[in-house]
């Protein structure tokens, strides 16, 4: 998210010959306008935050060297620490990967999805038989049962269960590539999820869950605390994508109503160092 006050950057698409193209903008004065003639525009200027040079550079070079995100013309804006993504893109497993890619890039402090997927003239019944399809031919490695797949203009919502958290993620890299599904509402559940009926058996159930490598494996010091059935997460992180996942993995434990993630970024945590206790 661009911090209040903060001017836009100049928006860079995600080519290979991007990242030999990047240039800051040096502020110029404006030249005098010819009588009866309109002052011609301000060029464009990048204010980013100090550190926001060599973040694009990374997540522009990732971008150049994926040979499926290189050829998309989505842009980017990266202010202060945080990326927007904006611009058409071919599928939704692309997108995911853009905004995995900037999720995990370390230093980044926010991503913003602004991508568009294109509608496609393929009716809703025949992309819910292409996405069944798929899952079907898959489910035995992601443990799938119960699938329920429903598409409404476009919006894909997948109901049903998986084996684990990762399996979700996997589901949804798949369904992904059908070309005319705009978004993907995930509501897979995975089966090792576990349940808590009060909020003690529900702060056991979140540091259990929360503290298995499997299903969260980011660099962090995280704290869980729960009060009617409502998780608050705090602590800190060294990647965006760690907050994320934090937040989907406590709030897929039965009988959590809502998570409250309060944790924060910090790129300086070790790579190796993790812990997740309950507040005190």
């Amino acid at each position: 998210m661009i911090a209040p006050g903060a001017r836009p950057g100049r928006f860079f698409p995600a080519t290979p010959a991007l990242a030999a193209t990047v240039l800051l903008a040096a502020a110029t004065l404006v030249p005098p306008a010819v009588a009866q003639s309109p002052a011609p525009p301000a060029p464009k200027r990048n204010i980013g935050g100090p550190g926001d040079f060599a973040l694009r550079e990374k997540i522009v070079h990732g971008l150049s060297r994926d040979p499926d995100l290189s050829k998309e013309n989505f842009s980017v804006i990266l202010v202060n620490g945080g990326v927007v993504y904006s611009g058409p893109v071919k599928n939704c497993a692309l997108k995911r990967r853009a905004l995995m890619l900037a999720a995990t890039t370390r230093g980044v402090i926010n991503v913003t999805d602004e991508m568009t997927v294109p509608r496609g003239d393929v009716a809703d019944p025949e992309l819910a038989k292409a996405v069944t399809s798929l899952l079907s031919d898959a489910a035995a490695s992601l443990g799938l049962k119960a699938l329920d797949v429903r598409v409404a203009d476009g919006v894909l919502t997948l109901d049903g269960t998986v084996d684990s958290v990762v399996s979700r993620g996997h589901a949804e890299e798949i369904v992904g590539t059908v070309l005319g599904v705009t978004r993907i509402s995930n509501h897979l559940r995975p089966a090792n999820a576990p349940t808590a009926h009060d909020d003690a058996s529900l702060l056991k159930s979140e540091l259990d869950y929360l503290g298995d490598f499997h299903n969260y494996s980011f660099p962090g010091n995280i704290t869980v605390k729960v009060e009617q059935g409502v998780v608050t997460l705090k602590g800190k992180t060294s990647m965006f994508m760690g907050r994320q996942q934090a937040a989907l993995v406590a709030s897929l434990v039965i009988g959590a109503t809502r998570v409250d993630n309060r944790i924060q970024i910090d790129p300086g945590i070790p790579p190796r160092a993790g812990h997740v206790r309950a507040e005190e």
